[in-house]
């Protein structure tokens, strides 16, 4: 009985495997070197009388990455000189770590930022008749923690790794329907002394003086990658439900606490060239919390990213191949 169902066993991976090399080509046993630049783009926006959108001074960091088997390291530098002066200064701690498999993938970060303007100002009369430039809120913080989980469906012919790791070539069209869950946390202190007093007078419904809010989300979506010879384009949508615990102050000094249902979405696109060697790709995310503070208030945070990355596979020679069948010892391919 144990060898015929060994040999069951054998057949069903042999054409799990035989299927999957149609569709994709595995590249994690080579060494990936890649340069990257990072656009972050995060934002929170807050909507009564007026919709008002504060941005940290997010400068791009450029970096290396090393991709080998199940693990990545990316070094990355983004230089203050690379702030806009008109938009203060803002000092900030972005930390990501995820680990993208056949069928399984998972991501988790932290963002905190410390200083703030106003981006939209000219669209409130009070503001844009008082401020010659962006209103600054320099001590305003903002910290933010998540942990996201994807099941792919299809990961016998379609790969999302081989889109956003590089690690693997897809070679004909396809897609899956993915479906996600996540926890996240976000904490916001906006001390109302470092303000103008004329722009609490203006914002009074949508001056958040601190939250804290916790969520968790299922997210059902798909993903699909069309392939033209070594060019592929990724488009991978996820729209689902957080239900969340807030607790928040406004001006009006009032403490809150509420239990909410509110819509929140990923998008994920990619295009770029996929050779055995060399890989380029321009990569796109982006995060949509919706947060209900009131029956006219709402709240919106995202947290997104453009990533322009260039590589070469390099095969494992010498050191190198030592250190892949070390690998091997910790975590069987």
């Amino acid at each position: 009985m144990f060898g015929f169902y060994k040999i069951q066993a054998e057949n069903k991976d042999s054409v799990y495997y035989a299927t999957r090399s149609k569709f994709i080509t595995d590249k994690t046993g080579e060494l990936g070197v890649s340069i990257f630049n990072r656009n972050p783009d995060n934002q929170i926006t807050i909507s009564g009388v007026h919709a008002t959108t504060y941005n940290p001074n997010d400068a791009n960091t450029q970096g290396i990455r090393l991709q080998h088997k199940w693990l990545g390291i990316a070094f990355g530098y983004s230089p203050k000189s690379l702030q806009d002066k008109s938009r203060g200064t803002t000092e900030e701690l972005d930390l990501h770590i995820f680990m993208y498999g056949k069928r399984n993938y998972f991501d988790a970060y932290y963002v905190g930022y410390t200083g703030f303007y106003i981006e939209n100002y000219k669209r409130n009369d009070n503001l844009n008749n008082n401020f010659s430039s962006f209103p600054l809120l320099p001590n305003m913080q903002v910290n933010g923690i998540g942990l996201n989980y994807f099941y792919v469906f299809n990961h016998k012919k379609y790969s999302l790794r081989s889109s956003y790791l590089l690690n693997e070539i897809q070679k004909r069209s396809a897609g899956s329907f993915i479906l996600g869950f996540s926890v996240n946390a976000l904490g916001i202190v906006n001390p109302l002394n470092d303000l103008p007093q004329l722009m609490i007078q203006s914002l009074p419904e949508e001056m958040l003086v601190s939250g804290k809010f916790y969520g968790g989300s299922i997210l059902p979506g798909y993903a699909h990658t069309f392939i033209l010879r070594k060019l592929f384009f990724t488009i991978a949508p996820s729209l689902g439900f957080v239900a969340q615990h807030q607790n928040f102050t406004n001006a009006d000094d009032k403490t809150r606490n509420r239990n909410t249902l509110a819509f929140r979405s990923i998008g994920r696109i990619a295009l770029g060239y996929n050779s055995n060697r060399f890989y380029a790709a321009l990569t796109g995310v982006n995060d949509t919390y919706n947060y209900q503070l009131a029956p006219k208030v709402q709240m919106q945070t995202q947290i997104s990213e453009a990533r322009l990355i260039v590589g070469y596979r390099f095969k494992t020679k010498g050191i190198t191949r030592k250190i892949s069948a070390q690998m091997d010892k910790i975590i069987k391919p």
